[in-house]
């Protein structure tokens, strides 16, 4: 029977636990790590010496952030008064205090497939080692995969650069993979509209018959390797190598338990005011399965405390009483008894609500069915909000961008203008109005905070950037008339001068029918997600 481990690491690394952590218990090891095995209701530090104590190996990540940190220094130095065996995981090469540089060790930076069967191996016989790796760089073949695929999405997204935000998260993505520093929701967008631009390119650029085999090849291999890329960022892989902003966010598997009366548990929900819209759909899918709701943690059995931007910490005794963390926006969470406990994640939208029910009375069975690592720094949103946050970026980029092809194109022609000038002027100061709209638009509806996260101020927001955008799109029809009355020679069969001005209008129009749709299919999540507010009494 394979050893009992302890898991010490650093909540920077906890990607990479949570899946070392699988590949673990898949392999029959049994693993103490805070965030599956504190029990609730009980002091966690107590627990923890008491984990360190009757594991048989004390597995220690080994990191930046892990050595700095003050929690880990004690969890090694009593693993050390215990003689514990100690065995480092290489999660990153960097200096060890001297204490631990005669320790087991093993390197992870590599593949992680044959690491871990070299684990299980160095698990039951302890080996002779030289001391380990203390500086160096080294990863395994997916992340120098990704490197490669990168960088060629880097150099065919030439031809997009136009829209700015292409060559800002694409081009330093390569050397960002490497330092594992990336924010896996800007990429991820970046790389969904990259085909799509491309094809505006190509579109526009049919006027330029020697460019045409660039933009051509360009936008043929963008299918190729903007769905390549999207596949290795939210590899297993990734997610072993990144930090929790670079790694694409976990979820609890969906299960459901065959259990048709729970017996009742009297609950506490404790929640900022802004989040009663989510507070008050927790107690209905949990009143529905029996559960009584009550009106102080004191006569609760279970506390399930929402966590988002209005609150990330807890009245309540994590260390005396059951408490459930319920996540709905990620936010930074200072509590340490907090960051210790498994997550409930709802980030994506109220999941799994009949499973918490049901699996209410029995919190074990809970989390290892619904419970997620306690890892912040993820930007997720429910999937109405991530579509209109990537349609408020694109229309903000086009209302701007737009213009550098159009100015290369039309531009000398602009100059023969009576009112090139003015024209100049008023298209600019539209394009910033626009621009401004969307910031602030996008700002309150990502955050949830401020006097426009509300539902109506986002709508006026929407209505307003369509309507400046159609007053801007006349004004242009209007003067590229006269520009192609002064240049002469411009119906020719493939001229596609000035089709850049319908990039914005068609991106609205198409992309308010979509949003549209899955508004009203998602419109529990879109409700809930704007904050609460209190009517004022007139």
């Amino acid at each position: 029977m394979p050893p009992s481990v302890f898991i010490s690491y650093s909540r920077r690394e906890a990607p990479f636990v949570d899946a070392f952590l699988d590949a673990l218990e898949d392999s029959d090891v049994q693993v103490w790590v805070d965030y599956c095995s504190l029990v609730p209701a009980q002091p966690w530090w107590n627990q923890i010496l008491t984990g360190i104590e009757q594991a048989d190996v004390f597995l220690l990540v080994v990191s930046k952030e892990s050595m700095a940190s003050k929690t880990v220094a004690q969890e090694y130095k009593h693993a050390l008064s215990e003689h514990k065996r100690i065995i480092l995981v290489i999660f990153e090469a960097v200096p060890l205090p001297e204490a631990l540089q005669a320790c087991e060790w093993i390197d992870f930076r590599g593949s992680f497939t044959r690491r871990r069967k070299r684990l299980l191996k160095q698990l039951d016989q302890p080996l002779a080692q030289a001391a380990a790796p203390q500086t160096g760089f080294k990863t395994s073949f997916a992340v120098w995969l990704a490197f490669v695929v990168s960088l060629c999405a880097a150099v065919i997204s030439i031809p997009a650069w136009w829209t700015f935000y292409i060559p800002i998260l694409l081009v330093p993505l390569p050397l960002q993979i490497l330092r594992r520093k990336f924010s896996y929701y800007r990429v991820r967008f970046a790389v969904l509209t990259l085909p799509v631009v491309l094809l505006l390119t190509w579109i526009f650029f049919l006027s330029y018959p020697q460019l045409q085999p660039v933009t051509s090849f360009c936008l043929l291999a963008s299918a190729v390797i903007a769905p390549l890329l999207l596949i290795l960022l939210s590899s297993k892989s990734m997610r072993l190598w990144g930090k929790p902003m670079a790694s694409a966010p976990r979820f609890a598997n969906p299960y459901h338990p065959d259990i048709k009366r729970p017996t009742p548990v009297p609950f506490f929900v404790e929640n900022a005011p802004e989040d009663q819209k989510y507070a008050d759909a927790l107690a209905r899918g949990l009143a529905k399965h029996g559960h009584p709701q009550v009106r102080s943690a004191a006569e609760a059995h279970v506390d399930l405390v929402i966590l988002s931007r209005y609150k990330n910490s807890t009245l309540i005794d994590a260390e005396k009483r059951v408490v459930f963390p319920i996540l709905i926006q990620d936010t930074p969470v200072p509590d340490v008894i907090l960051q210790r406990i498994q997550w409930i994640d709802f980030r994506r939208g109220i999941r799994h609500l009949d499973s918490l029910a049901k699996l209410l009375p029995e919190p074990t069975r809970l989390l290892r069915a619904l419970g997620v690592a306690p890892i912040s720094e993820q930007t997720l949103y429910p999937r109405i909000i991530q579509m209109l946050d990537y349609f408020l970026i694109l229309l903000g980029f086009f209302s701007i961008s737009a213009w550098l092809p159009l100015v290369l194109e039309l531009g000398p022609q602009f100059l023969q203008l009576p009112n090139a000038i003015g024209f100049a002027v008023i298209n600019f100061m539209l394009s910033i109005l626009i621009l401004n709209i969307v910031y602030y638009a996008r700002r309150a509806l990502v955050t949830r905070v401020g006097r426009f996260a509300t539902l109506g101020s986002l709508v006026r927001a929407i209505i307003w950037i369509g309507f400046i955008g159609i007053v801007q799109f006349l004004f242009i029809i209007a003067n590229i008339a006269e520009v192609t009355d002064l240049a002469g020679a411009v119906n020719a069969e493939y001229d596609m001068r000035g089709s850049i001005i319908t990039f914005l209008p068609i991106s609205y129009i198409l992309g308010l029918i979509v949003i549209g749709f899955f508004s009203i299919w998602n419109w529990g999540d879109l409700a809930r997600w704007f904050p609460y507010r209190e009517k004022k009494a007139k």
